[in-house]
């Protein structure tokens, strides 16, 4: 059995609004964003400044002009994570990290993290993009309790506005930069009890999403939405089927790749807005922060009985699900 002990988030302090992308005159309005995918602010490690005068049109210089990295994200993340888990540091004995955006290929970015938490904690990257929460659950429960420590730090952070073509109008309005993460117990009880999990991924589609550290992201928009929405309801209607889910007092927690995506899916699903938690509106598609930054933000709106359903896609392509139970 696993359990979630805490969940914490961090996002850079800046954001831009829709008005903000249609003053870049790239064939944009606000009233255009808002209504084809819902998202009104995102989050950026970039100053406003650098976006509104190079657009980012050389992303090798992004990362210099960045005034916080993945890792300064990531270890606010973990520090929150930590306090609402009630443990130190130095408890932990593992830390994984997905990161889609890392600042070098070596050392590991769940090293940098361990580095700056200093802690001596085994640490090394398991990554999927967009699915990270999914994998991370998914893979820690195929190992044997006692193989596993104490508290488990998992983390998923990404600075992909700084690989973002700013005069595509498309690509601007989606993406943000954020942190999430949560510490895993097999031998502790938390507030979150992990009830089943899913992680799969066909490969032969893996270029339809591409996070390019030498230069832009890139994706079929088109293919990636159509695939992403159809893949969430399978996998919610897989739960509903196994574990007997009521809409009327469970929670759905989606990955946040734009609003009207969720809004397609939760309306297929006939799961009320009151049941449905999300920030995709406020703070756009943070890549694999995106669902446990949902989780994180409302950790204290967590009844006792109450199941959670999170369901995740994005780049491999790849999927996945975690039930949860409030305890």
């Amino acid at each position: 059995m696993l359990y979630i002990l805490g969940l914490g988030h961090s996002h850079p302090d800046n954001k831009f609004d829709n008005k903000f992308l249609e003053d870049l005159e790239v064939g944009t309005t606000a009233e255009w964003i808002e209504e084809k995918i819902g998202i009104k602010t995102r989050h950026t490690s970039l100053s406003l400044d650098y976006i509104r005068t190079t657009r980012n049109q050389d992303p090798l210089k992004a990362k210099a002009a960045a005034y916080i990295t993945t890792t300064g994200l990531a270890a606010n993340a973990a520090r929150m994570a930590i306090e609402r888990a009630g443990i130190k540091p130095s408890d932990i004995g593992l830390i994984i990290c997905n990161c889609c955006t890392p600042t070098y290929t070596a050392p590991a970015e769940a090293h940098r993290i361990a580095q700056e938490l200093k802690s001596k904690a085994v640490a090394y990257d398991v990554f999927s993009a967009c699915p990270a929460f999914a994998l991370h659950i998914d893979y820690l429960r195929k190992y044997r309790e006692d193989a596993l420590p104490d508290y488990v730090l998992c983390i998923s952070t990404a600075t992909i506005t700084q690989h973002v073509n700013y005069n595509d109008r498309t690509d601007g309005a989606i993406w943000s930069d954020g942190a999430a993460a949560w510490i895993v117990s097999s031998r502790h009880k938390g507030r979150l009890e992990i009830v089943d999990s899913t992680f799969m991924a066909d490969p032969t589609r893996c270029t339809a999403v591409v996070v390019n550290n030498l230069g832009f992201f890139q994706q079929d928009g088109r293919a990636v939405r159509d695939f992403s929405v159809r893949q969430t309801v399978r996998l919610i209607k897989a739960i509903e089927e196994t574990h007997n889910i009521d809409w009327t007092r469970d929670i759905f927690v989606g990955h946040q790749a734009n609003r009207t995506m969720l809004d397609q899916i939760v309306n297929n699903r006939e799961i009320p807005e009151s049941n449905h938690w999300h920030n995709a509106s406020d703070y756009g598609n943070q890549a694999g922060a995106s669902a446990p930054t949902v989780l994180s933000m409302n950790w204290d709106r967590l009844r006792t009985g109450q199941r959670i359903v999170s369901a995740v896609v994005g780049a491999g392509l790849s999927w996945g699900s975690v039930v949860m139970k409030a305890v």
